[in-house]
Protein backbone atom coordinates (compact mmCIF):
# COMPACT_ATOMS: atom_id res chain seq x y z
CA UNK A 1 0.00 0.00 0.00
CA UNK A 2 2.60 2.61 1.10
CA UNK A 3 4.29 1.72 -2.31
CA UNK A 4 1.27 2.32 -4.00
CA UNK A 5 0.93 5.55 -2.09
CA UNK A 6 4.60 6.80 -2.79
CA UNK A 7 3.81 5.90 -7.04
CA UNK A 8 0.73 7.85 -7.30
CA UNK A 9 2.43 10.75 -5.64
CA UNK A 10 5.39 10.72 -7.54
CA UNK A 11 3.26 10.41 -10.54
CA UNK A 12 1.15 13.31 -9.78
CA UNK A 13 3.80 15.55 -8.98
CA UNK A 14 5.58 14.75 -12.27
CA UNK A 15 2.20 15.78 -13.47
CA UNK A 16 1.85 18.71 -12.07
CA UNK A 17 5.47 19.68 -12.90
CA UNK A 18 4.62 19.15 -16.60
CA UNK A 19 1.41 21.64 -15.98
CA UNK A 20 3.15 24.42 -14.85
CA UNK A 21 5.69 24.51 -17.07
CA UNK A 22 3.83 26.68 -19.87
CA UNK A 23 3.13 29.26 -17.12
CA UNK A 24 6.24 28.95 -15.90
CA UNK A 25 7.25 30.23 -19.25
CA UNK A 26 5.35 32.76 -19.76
CA UNK A 27 6.20 34.08 -16.48
CA UNK A 28 9.88 34.09 -17.70
CA UNK A 29 9.12 36.90 -20.49
CA UNK A 30 8.37 39.32 -17.26
CA UNK A 31 10.67 41.98 -17.17
CA UNK A 32 12.58 44.59 -18.89
CA UNK A 33 14.79 43.32 -22.48
CA UNK A 34 17.15 45.22 -23.83
CA UNK A 35 17.63 45.32 -28.00
CA UNK A 36 20.71 43.83 -28.83
CA UNK A 37 19.66 43.81 -32.86
CA UNK A 38 16.91 44.24 -35.17
CA UNK A 39 17.30 42.92 -38.39
CA UNK A 40 15.15 42.14 -41.64
CA UNK A 41 16.12 40.37 -44.56
CA UNK A 42 16.12 42.70 -47.73
CA UNK A 43 14.85 41.35 -51.25
CA UNK A 44 18.65 40.61 -52.00
CA UNK A 45 18.89 38.44 -48.66
CA UNK A 46 21.09 40.64 -46.91
CA UNK A 47 20.40 41.44 -43.61
CA UNK A 48 19.05 45.11 -42.97
CA UNK A 49 19.32 46.99 -39.63
CA UNK A 50 17.33 49.64 -39.64
CA UNK A 51 17.91 51.13 -36.51
CA UNK A 52 21.55 50.77 -36.89
CA UNK A 53 24.20 48.16 -35.96
CA UNK A 54 23.61 48.50 -32.10
CA UNK A 55 19.91 49.94 -31.70
CA UNK A 56 19.03 51.57 -28.50
CA UNK A 57 15.75 50.89 -26.91
CA UNK A 58 13.72 48.23 -24.74
CA UNK A 59 10.65 45.63 -24.82
CA UNK A 60 9.06 45.72 -21.58
CA UNK A 61 6.53 42.94 -20.23
CA UNK A 62 4.77 43.34 -17.19
CA UNK A 63 3.20 41.34 -14.82
CA UNK A 64 -0.67 42.93 -15.32
CA UNK A 65 -0.08 41.79 -19.19
CA UNK A 66 1.15 45.20 -20.41
CA UNK A 67 3.71 45.41 -23.29
CA UNK A 68 6.18 48.87 -23.95
CA UNK A 69 8.22 48.36 -26.96
CA UNK A 70 10.96 51.77 -28.09
CA UNK A 71 13.59 51.38 -30.13
CA UNK A 72 15.93 54.23 -31.59
CA UNK A 73 18.52 54.26 -34.46
CA UNK A 74 21.91 54.29 -33.14
CA UNK A 75 23.55 57.21 -33.69
CA UNK A 76 20.43 59.32 -32.62
CA UNK A 77 20.07 62.04 -34.81
CA UNK A 78 21.08 65.42 -34.56
CA UNK A 79 18.84 67.93 -33.01
CA UNK A 80 16.49 70.22 -34.88
CA UNK A 81 17.59 73.36 -35.88
CA UNK A 82 14.33 74.86 -35.56
CA UNK A 83 14.44 73.93 -31.68
CA UNK A 84 16.28 76.57 -31.11
CA UNK A 85 14.34 79.19 -32.33
CA UNK A 86 12.44 81.15 -30.87
CA UNK A 87 9.17 81.87 -33.49
CA UNK A 88 8.42 77.57 -34.80
CA UNK A 89 8.74 74.91 -32.40
CA UNK A 90 7.85 72.69 -35.05
CA UNK A 91 10.29 70.53 -37.15
CA UNK A 92 10.49 71.16 -40.76
CA UNK A 93 9.21 68.16 -42.54
CA UNK A 94 12.56 66.28 -43.67
CA UNK A 95 13.19 65.97 -39.99
CA UNK A 96 9.97 65.02 -38.74
CA UNK A 97 9.95 62.69 -41.56
CA UNK A 98 13.99 61.64 -40.49
CA UNK A 99 12.46 61.34 -36.51
CA UNK A 100 9.44 58.82 -37.56
CA UNK A 101 12.12 57.15 -39.61
CA UNK A 102 14.39 56.63 -36.68
CA UNK A 103 12.15 55.54 -33.63
CA UNK A 104 9.74 52.72 -33.53
CA UNK A 105 7.41 52.90 -30.46
CA UNK A 106 4.07 51.19 -29.40
CA UNK A 107 2.25 49.63 -26.11
CA UNK A 108 -0.77 47.23 -25.59
CA UNK A 109 -1.16 44.46 -24.18
CA UNK A 110 0.58 40.77 -24.47
CA UNK A 111 -0.79 37.37 -24.46
CA UNK A 112 1.35 33.97 -24.45
CA UNK A 113 0.60 30.33 -26.30
CA UNK A 114 3.49 28.89 -25.02
CA UNK A 115 2.76 25.93 -27.31
CA UNK A 116 2.97 27.42 -30.33
CA UNK A 117 5.73 29.67 -28.99
CA UNK A 118 4.25 33.13 -30.04
CA UNK A 119 3.90 35.83 -28.18
CA UNK A 120 0.93 38.01 -29.40
CA UNK A 121 1.09 41.69 -29.16
CA UNK A 122 -2.76 43.41 -28.81
CA UNK A 123 -1.28 47.24 -30.20
CA UNK A 124 -3.24 49.59 -28.76
CA UNK A 125 -1.68 52.85 -29.47
CA UNK A 126 1.50 52.96 -31.69
CA UNK A 127 3.63 56.06 -33.54
CA UNK A 128 3.17 54.09 -36.90
CA UNK A 129 -1.12 54.42 -37.24
CA UNK A 130 -1.22 51.01 -39.27
CA UNK A 131 -0.01 49.03 -36.16
CA UNK A 132 -2.80 50.79 -33.76
CA UNK A 133 -6.03 48.52 -32.42
CA UNK A 134 -3.91 45.43 -34.53
CA UNK A 135 -2.81 42.26 -33.42
CA UNK A 136 1.00 41.47 -33.78
CA UNK A 137 1.94 37.68 -33.12
CA UNK A 138 5.18 37.33 -32.59
CA UNK A 139 7.66 33.78 -32.64
CA UNK A 140 10.09 33.34 -30.15
CA UNK A 141 12.76 31.42 -28.52
CA UNK A 142 13.61 31.94 -25.12
CA UNK A 143 17.06 30.89 -23.09
CA UNK A 144 17.84 32.01 -20.22
CA UNK A 145 18.13 36.12 -20.36
CA UNK A 146 18.21 35.55 -24.00
CA UNK A 147 15.24 36.21 -26.03
CA UNK A 148 14.57 35.90 -29.63
CA UNK A 149 11.69 37.33 -31.22
CA UNK A 150 11.10 36.37 -34.83
CA UNK A 151 10.93 33.21 -37.81
CA UNK A 152 15.36 33.75 -37.43
CA UNK A 153 14.45 33.35 -41.43
CA UNK A 154 13.24 36.67 -42.24
CA UNK A 155 12.95 38.83 -39.75
CA UNK A 156 14.63 38.49 -36.00
CA UNK A 157 14.86 40.97 -33.07
CA UNK A 158 17.80 40.01 -30.32
CA UNK A 159 16.73 40.96 -26.39
CA UNK A 160 19.08 41.00 -23.41
CA UNK A 161 16.89 40.51 -19.99
CA UNK A 162 17.77 43.95 -18.16
CA UNK A 163 18.77 42.75 -14.09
Amino acid sequence: MNMLYAFCCSLLLVTVSFAQRPAEEAQALIGTWRIVEFADLDKNGKWMCWFGEHPRGYFIYDATGHVHIQVMKVPPLKPFPEANSDTDKLPTPEHALAAFTAYLAYFGTYTVDTKKHVVTHHVEGSLSPDYTDTDQPRPYKLEGDRLEIGDGKSWRRVLERVH
